[in-house]
């Protein structure tokens, strides 16, 4: 059977002092999955055997690899068994919260991405999730059709922007290749045909990764070097800014088709290196940018442009050369990927808002190291901390600021809304209009219709100057 296979193939991965549990927790998901199926027809044990698996092979611990087999539980149903530890269920838990929270109502994927990321009390949770989710593309075929449009929404807005921001970059990129192979084949299939027309492939990233060591070997510097392809998603969303159709995609717009990155020692050794290159290949000069000279506002350092080396391939290439400690402040840093993107502008300042892209890789490594002694490896980390996301009682993320209270939650919600508010329940029990939510708070606001504006002692409860004006403007207007 299928599922046995399987199973031998956790084992193999699970460190042997730990055989037992998974053995238990096996037993259990028999038990709990027993006729039961997916779409495809496969079994959800098979399914579920499977994400786990995926898990070990990035080197999750044993906790990880239990809480994936048995994510399909129902978490309340877990507790009566002595053999599954709290902490997996908590785990499971985590992984039916996500699940749930990424059907939120009339809200943004950036706002359930955040809200995820500062909810989720252990970060395994969300491995679990993407991972789980990349299964569900691979039988997409198989989905019913009134889901299949939302699944793919979800996966290319909200699991696969996980991914990155939790450093999976090689499922982040499966999870975008086959969802956007489904949601737009035209478009896909285009880049495709583009791509092979130009030979774009790893023995073509080979080459050019050989002419890059013939040019900086004589030099005698060390460096390391990382090459990538870029995704067919990745060039479909930069060509989107220019292309109108997709019959032929005018991928020579894109430099960064292939790119490199090559870290060395000192800023010295990154100019040495770079006139080695200019030496040699073809520099596309309006395009080179020297942050290493001139950083950007964020303190992010580099020299990267386009190159060509016309005897492999008409292609611009992207190479990208800097120190250990600009690359480490790149990406774990003020300059992070992650910041960059989260604030949508590229003259960001420097920012500690997103530390926790440090501290998760930092807490990866030590889950990794210490796997094969430890069988609960905690990633707990504080995400967007400063931010207050709460929920409406339909769901709805609502973002408000520290210090706002429930009366500027009611007001945000709608005017109408805050001036007609009279109490307000969170997590069911009722609270003052004053009262300062937290982070994953459900509020439900109650309202007198016949109420038209808030008394003017409302303003002590208010914490927005929007809440504030709107209140003067509504008490105005009531006494003219």
């Amino acid at each position: 059977m299928a599922e046995d296979k399987l199973v031998q193939k956790i084992k193999k991965k699970i460190p042997p002092k730990f055989l037992e549990e998974i053995n238990g927790c096996i037993n259990v998901a028999e038990e709990k999955y027993k006729g039961m199926y997916r779409y495809n027809g496969n079994t959800l044990l098979s399914h579920s055997l499977r994400v786990a698996d995926n898990l070990l092979d990035i080197e999750m611990d044993t906790y990880t690899a239990m809480a994936a087999i048995l994510h399909e539980v129902p978490y309340k149903e877990l507790s009566a068994y002595k053999e599954i530890p709290r902490d997996v269920i908590k785990l499971v838990k985590g992984v039916q919260d996500i699940k749930e929270i990424t059907n939120a109502t009339d809200t943004t994927p950036e706002l359930i991405i955040k809200y995820i990321l500062a909810t989720t009390e252990d970060i395994r949770s969300i491995f679990i999730k993407i991972y789980d989710k990349y299964h569900d593309l691979k039988t997409f075929d198989n989905i019913p059709e009134d889901y299949k449009k939302i699944t793919l929404f979800k996966a290319l807005n909200i699991y696969g922007v996980l991914a990155e921001y939790l450093g999976l970059d090689s499922i982040k990129k499966k999870i975008e290749e086959i969802a956007f192979s489904y949601s737009l084949p035209v478009e896909y299939n285009s880049i495709s045909k583009k791509l092979d027309s130009l030979n774009v492939c790893n023995d073509l990233l080979n080459q050019y990764k050989g002419r890059i060591a013939q040019c900086v070997s004589p030099t005698g510097i060390e460096y390391d070097v990382s090459c990538r392809i870029k995704n067919k998603y990745s060039i479909y969303k930069k060509l989107k800014k220019y292309e109108k159709e997709w019959i032929d995609p005018n991928t020579s717009r894109l430099d960064d088709i292939i790119a490199f990155r090559l870290i060395t020692d000192t800023e010295d050794n990154c100019y040495k290196i770079l006139e080695k290159l200019m030496d040699n290949g073809i520099l596309i000069e309006d395009r080179f940018d020297d942050y290493i000279s001139n950083p950007k506002p964020n303190g992010y350092k580099a020299v990267q442009f386009p190159i060509q080396f016309l005897d492999i391939s008409p292609l611009n290439i992207e190479i990208q050369i800097l120190t250990r400690d600009m690359y480490y402040y790149n990406t774990y840093g003020p300059a992070s990927h992650i910041a960059y993107k989260a604030s949508q502008s590229r003259y960001a300042k420097a920012t500690d808002e997103y530390k926790w892209v440090e501290d998760i890789q930092n807490k990866l490594k030590i889950l990794r190291k210490n796997r094969s002694k430890q069988d609960n490896n905690p990633i707990q980390c504080k995400i967007f901390a400063d931010n207050v996301l709460v929920l409406t009682p339909m769901h709805k993320i609502i973002e408000l600021d520290k210090g706002d209270t429930v009366l500027d939650f009611a007001f945000m919600l709608h005017t109408g809304i805050g001036n007609s508010a009279t109490s307000a329940k969170v997590n069911g029990k009722p609270v003052a209009l004053n009262y300062e939510p937290k982070t994953g708070d459900t509020i439900e606001i109650k309202v007198d219709k016949n109420k038209t504006h808030q008394k003017v002692s409302m303003l002590e409860y208010a914490h927005s100057s929007s809440t504030k004006n709107k209140i003067i403007k509504y008490l105005n207007q009531a006494n003219t």
